[in-house]
């Protein structure tokens, strides 16, 4: 399994826009709060047996953290908020050396409230169980036997909700060398990412067969444990920025405490537990949540742009012009079918969407041989009714008819990916630039498209070839710097984001005080 294997509800690939903070009268990004109680880590203790091993870490108050997985190799993120080590300990050795797991600790530099992490590397074909005990905190490492306790960490379960299929990918189609490395490597990420996944449910057959309730509820976000005593709340949501790696925003108005103490569950059901417990709502849009006081409400910057869940838009996904051909002679069915077509149109101008699809299903059944209703109907069902099963089997049913249809394979790629049906989107959206040139259209959702899977590398080339076709865009220029920074390479982030600030497009200003702030910290 990957590093934050995270799944994403795709809708509608627009374009890409920097993940942004936003200052108004209504909102605070560092809101005040009063200081929490810091916890001391007065000892550490490992008892080891043959086959397990346990590790008591001792404090003098009941601590705040939370717990997450990371990959190759596997490892358990603790991080513990306010945590100070007592001096009397050897930071450097912890626990000592033994078979099962090593212990690391470091600090978050430049957070708040502050951040001890500790590093727990474990042992492939093994699991582990945290637990608090009063002020203690106690990780159980154990043999990989399959269990149906929920509280013990697994790896192939703790992200278990990606709902990925396992199927092989087609070798896909491409213009060129770079689209066809592109491609290639997009492929071998999903079957690679698909493998490790298959390796690492060895253990779980019997749990694999259980159908997960937080994905049947809409929560596949990452899996966490978190056990908050009478913490601040505006801490809480800092440690979740920690989890998450969404942006937070917290209104100023947001007051309060909490204790929840939750077992392995994704974190975003942990954060809707305590907004409903703390009568507070939440939005998400470009990686940005706002959490506010329900009897408020908010008003988001012009055109926002969703980075993860994108939204309808007509300048992306262009709207099928039906062009009926004038003809001496034509059949009844096609004289019926193009009749059809005009009260169908009629309809999408009075936006009675449902009825329109009705009458260009009509016509469709009359005149199957014009893959221009087929593509028609797949981008009504797609950007209009969000019907993703109508719009794939219409864009299939206009690629049968002219397989060289971009457009419908655009749609059919992203109706797939809605559904996370990831190795057919893949076919699909490889179809959709193999046209020369490719669909500028594809390269932006597709980019968009890897970027959520994890393969920053793969959008920043799909990124680089719009590029070359098309130039620049004020969305693909935000877009290659936040790539940059997800990289790790500072030095293109910052010359990104410089060659943004005078490239002469029109900026909100909120966004060229993000960009500035960014270089004036040098925070990459």
């Amino acid at each position: 399994m990957y590093k934050r294997l995270v799944t994403y509800n795709f809708v509608i690939f627009s374009a890409l826009s920097v993940l942004l903070f936003f200052h108004s009268k209504s909102f605070c990004a560092e809101p005040s709060a009063s200081k929490s109680v810091s916890y001391t880590i007065q000892d550490v203790r490992a008892d080891i047996t043959k086959d397990s091993m346990t590790i008591r870490i001792s404090g003098n108050t009941a601590p705040a953290y939370t717990t997450h997985e990371q990959f190759d190799p596997f490892r358990l993120i603790m991080d513990i908020a306010e945590a100070t080590f007592d001096k009397k300990l050897n930071v450097n050795k912890l626990i000592p050396e033994n078979q099962f797991a090593t212990l690391s600790t470091t600090i978050l530099k430049g957070q708040s409230p502050e951040i001890t992490q500790l590093v727990f590397q474990i042992k492939e074909n093994y699991q582990y169980k945290v637990e608090r005990e009063n002020n203690d905190l106690v990780v159980h490492v154990l043999p990989g036997v399959a269990s149906p306790d929920a509280a013990i960490g697994k790896r192939s379960i703790t992200n278990q909700n990606s709902g990925q299929s396992a199927s092989s990918n087609p070798k896909p189609a491409a213009s060129d060398a770079t689209l066809d490395e592109l491609i290639g490597s997009s492929v071998a990420a999903l079957e690679k990412k698909q493998k490790k996944a298959s390796a690492s449910g060895q253990a779980l057959d019997r749990a694999s067969s259980i159908e997960d309730p937080f994905t049947n509820a809409g929560y596949k976000k990452q899996r966490i444990s978190v056990d908050f005593y009478k913490i601040d709340i505006h801490n809480v949501f800092r440690l979740f920025r920690q989890v998450s790696d969404a942006n937070i925003v917290v209104d100023e108005g947001v007051k309060g405490t909490v204790t929840i103490a939750l077992n392995n569950v994704p974190w975003d059901f942990a954060l809707d537990i305590i907004c409903n417990l703390t009568d507070l709502k939440k939005e998400e849009r470009l990686n940005t949540i706002v959490i506010y006081p329900k009897k408020k409400d908010v008003e988001w910057p012009a055109s926002p742009i969703d980075n993860l869940s994108i939204k309808a838009d007509k300048d992306v996904i262009q709207q099928e012009a039906l062009i009926v051909q004038q003809s001496a002679s034509q059949s009844k069915e096609i004289t019926q079918a193009k009749e059809l077509i005009v009260k169908a149109q009629a309809k999408e101008k009075t936006e009675d969407y449902s009825e329109a699809a009705a009458l260009y299903e009509q016509a469709f059944s009359l005149w199957s041989a014009n893959e221009r209703i087929s593509s028609k109907l797949a981008a009504l069902y797609l950007v209009n009714l969000h019907m993703n099963a109508k719009a794939e089997f219409y864009a299939r049913a206009s690629l049968k008819i002219k397989p060289g249809n971009d457009n419908a394979a655009l749609y059919a790629a992203i109706a797939s990916a809605n559904m996370q049906r990831n190795p057919e989107a893949v076919e699909f959206f490889n179809r959709s630039v193999s046209g020369t040139p490719p669909l500028k259209e594809a390269l932006i959702s597709y980019a968009a498209f890897n970027e959520n899977l994890g393969h920053p590398e793969a959008a920043l080339k799909l990124l680089n070839k719009f590029s070359a076709h098309y130039g620049e865009t004020l969305d693909t220029m935000l877009a290659k710097a936040r790539l940059y920074d997800k990289l790790g390479d500072s030095s293109k982030a910052i010359a990104q984001y410089r060659s943004i600030l005078s490239s002469g497009f029109q900026l909100r200003p909120d966004l060229k005080q993000y960009i500035e702030g960014r270089l004036q910290a040098g925070n990459f």
